[in-house]
């Protein structure tokens, strides 16, 4: 901030000055995993360090964005943010403080991945079926089980099994996301791309095997 100060001068000049004082704001305190973590916000979960391996690392998460859907998803905190969160990211903020967060997920992975949970529940229920099925399944068995059963079976067995995704399940699921939308998960970091100057882009996504190509909504039922 700038602060402009007219002040008179002396008779030998007979003009008017103006004097510049500038203040400098201290700047908000950057968030890091590490801050995350050592400040306890993790606790909750037994496994922070597979989910750094598996998640947050693997898909270049935020951890400012992680920290503000954080926020914003939990009713209450299990402890106070080891810094000021800022705002939510729009899919997060569709979850209206935790009032409309759909069953079967944990509160970390709504904060990092909330476009991953609206995409799911935003299908008609044929491709919430299929998705669902393949991340609870994986590709080959999910079609193997609708290949003996049928999908009506598939339902039920989901009806009455199912109660939370697992991290390999939701692993499944943010690979299904990125598959099928070809979009660059909400909360992943924009990394510079050295090679071009003052372009920014995603990280290149990872190769995708032969298995994972064709997705269950694909096949004919």
């Amino acid at each position: 901030m700038i602060l402009i100060v007219p002040l008179i001068a002396g008779a030998l000049f007979g003009g008017l000055c103006i004097v510049l004082i500038r203040f400098f704001r201290r700047g908000r305190q950057s968030v890091t995993w590490a801050k995350i973590i050592d400040g306890g916000m993790m606790d909750e979960v037994l496994n922070a360090n597979e989910l750094m391996r598996m998640f947050f690392v693997a898909d270049s998460i935020d951890p400012a964005d992680f920290l503000a859907n954080y926020v914003e998803v939990c009713e209450s905190l299990p402890v106070k943010p080891p810094v000021e969160p800022g705002k939510p990211t729009r899919s997060a903020a569709a979850f209206e403080k935790g009032a409309s967060v759909p069953p079967g997920y944990p509160r970390w992975f709504l904060a990092a991945y909330p476009d991953v949970v609206l995409w799911l529940s935003s299908q008609d229920e044929n491709s919430m079926l299929h998705i669902a099925a393949e991340a609870l399944y994986g590709n080959e068995g999910a079609r193997e089980l609708v290949r003996i059963h049928g999908i009506k079976r598939i339902k039920e067995l989901i009806d009455e099994k199912f109660e939370a995704f697992d991290i390999f399940q939701l692993r499944r699921l943010v690979t299904g996301f990125v598959r099928d939308t070809q979009k660059r998960l909400e909360c992943a970091m924009v990394v510079k791309d050295k090679r071009q100057r003052g372009r920014f882009e995603s990280k290149p996504k990872r190769p995708i095997d032969h298995l994972s190509k064709r997705v269950i909504s694909d096949l004919d039922f």
